[in-house]
């Protein structure tokens, strides 16, 4: 039997017993919520773990903080990695006027990543050098952002969409959490073979995807500035 799609727009209309209750107004802004408090959570977490810089002298102070550097920098590519998804979050759901209980478990399965990224970034810096902490890493960040698509494909197989969540608009979302997917899961072999070289290549993807993502919103607006008004 097909998975039940509740709209939160549309009424019921299909008769007889629903698979499960119906689901309330208010049913994907409580996901919508939920995951946000996750985000915010995870973020915490990573600023909870940056050390402090120890020392009897101004002098000892900053070179203990000059050698915990590599840890600050981490933290700064962690934040942006999560605050990267969930902006893509946050950009897909604006397009989902509905729910269903697939969509609330592809969604708990990009909360796994988030919440696995502060463990993967302590990981890395507890354990540098070596390729179980790269290959964690990139698997995390990698299978978030494919979690991602896999959640996009779900919302336009089964109708969640609003008629504004255009084919073209779409084809433009997949291709910007698709660049992260693909560089963060290429890394992983490579992380195998030099494990530095990985991760010197995860912020040139991060960059990467925010110019990629600038490009598509501006092609996009210019694309609406160009469409003739209705009427």
């Amino acid at each position: 039997m097909g998975q039940r799609v509740v709209s939160l727009t549309r009424g019921d209309h299909t008769g007889g017993v629903p698979e499960s209750p119906p689901s309330a107004p208010s049913d994907l802004e409580r996901l919508i919520f939920f995951s946000d408090a996750v985000v915010a959570i995870a973020l915490t977490l990573l600023a909870l773990e940056l050390p402090v810089p120890s020392g009897d002298t101004d002098a000892q102070v900053w070179h203990s903080f000059r050698e915990k550097a590599p840890e600050y920098l981490m933290f700064l590519l962690s934040f942006a990695v999560i605050a990267t998804l969930w902006t893509s979050h946050h950009w897909l759901f604006r397009y989902l006027d509905g729910w269903s209980r697939r969509l609330l478990w592809l969604n708990f399965s990009w909360l796994l990543g988030i919440v696995l990224v502060p463990f993967a970034t302590k990981l890395l810096i507890e354990v540098r050098g070596y390729q179980l902490s790269a290959v964690c890493y990139a698997a995390v960040v990698g299978g978030t952002s494919l979690a991602m698509l896999r959640i996009q494909r779900h919302a336009r197989t089964a109708g969640l969409l609003v008629p504004a969540a255009t084919p073209a608009l779409m084809r433009q979302f997949r291709v910007r959490a698709t660049f992260p997917t693909v560089a963060f899961l290429a890394s992983i072999p490579i992380a195998f073979a030099s494990p530095d070289v990985a991760m010197y290549s995860w912020p040139v993807a991060s960059g990467a995807t925010v110019v990629v993502g600038r490009l598509l919103l501006h092609r996009h607006e210019r694309a609406r500035a160009a469409a003739p008004s209705p009427g």
